[in-house]
């Protein structure tokens, strides 16, 4: 059975009703599937690949992928709709704070263990994009801090934090080593954002999800397995504007 090159692998391919984003690697050497936030599922597969072989080792994921699919759902059904009005519950580091709507603040603040907000933006057009901004302004103040020892830990070194909505991800690594987070992640525990920290830092060691990446995740957090299932629950239940 000869390999199939890299080149010459589609960027989709639909097995039954599995439509899968094809990822190819000179760096793994097994195939793999990441059951994203968003549902979207990838398959990573080393640079040369037996095609049929490959094929036949998917359909024998199938039931696992579904059973991932289904437990996705369930989880973001969860997840209640937010008003801006007096005594909503925002998370912010781990914790649910009540919302409240006043004139003794310009804009959005934290103090006195809420999150305050003035009627004019809580009344105005787009009060999402205010508590995003105060989020993001947030979380540039305070993961830079979190960020250090981890960075000096792993000897790894991003040139650039930016802070950014991305969707359904958490992280991503961007062009010249510029690391990307989430304003979101800023509602999570802090435990719990150190293992997304770590994870995306293991990025920039190795690409992929392969045992090598876990490995190095493992090297520095023993119990990254905990808390990536604690993630998976929580991450599904925030709020993401």
């Amino acid at each position: 059975m000869s390999a199939v090159r890299t080149s010459q692998l589609p960027e989709q391919v639909r097995l039954h009703d599995l439509m899968f984003n094809v990822r190819a690697s000179a760096r793994r050497t097994t195939a793999g599937i990441t059951v994203d936030r968003d549902g979207s599922l990838l398959l990573h597969v080393p640079e040369d690949v037996e095609w049929e072989r490959l094929e036949s080792w998917v359909r024998r994921k199938r039931p696992w992928v579904l059973d991932k699919l289904a437990k996705k759902d369930m989880l973001a059904s969860r997840q209640p709709a937010r008003s801006f009005v007096s005594g909503e519950g925002f998370d912010y580091l781990g914790r649910r704070y009540r919302l409240k709507i006043t004139d003794e603040v310009p804009g959005v603040r934290f103090t006195g263990g809420r999150i305050r907000m003035h009627p004019s933006v809580a009344g105005g057009s787009d009060p999402a994009s205010a508590l995003i901004a105060w989020y993001t302004e947030r979380a540039r103040l305070w993961l830079p801090k979190r960020l250090r020892p981890w960075r000096e830990q792993m000897a790894l070194h991003p040139a650039e934090l930016h802070i950014r909505g991305l969707g359904h991800r958490w992280g991503s690594l961007g062009r010249s080593a510029r690391l990307n987070l989430h304003w979101a992640l800023m509602q999570l525990p802090a435990t719990i954002i150190d293992y997304v920290l770590v994870h995306e830092l293991a990025h920039m060691a190795v690409g992929d999800h392969s045992p090598a990446f876990w490995t190095r995740v493992r090297e520095v957090m023993p119990d990254y397995e905990r808390r990536r299932d604690r993630l998976a629950v929580l991450g599904a239940r925030l709020w993401l504007g």
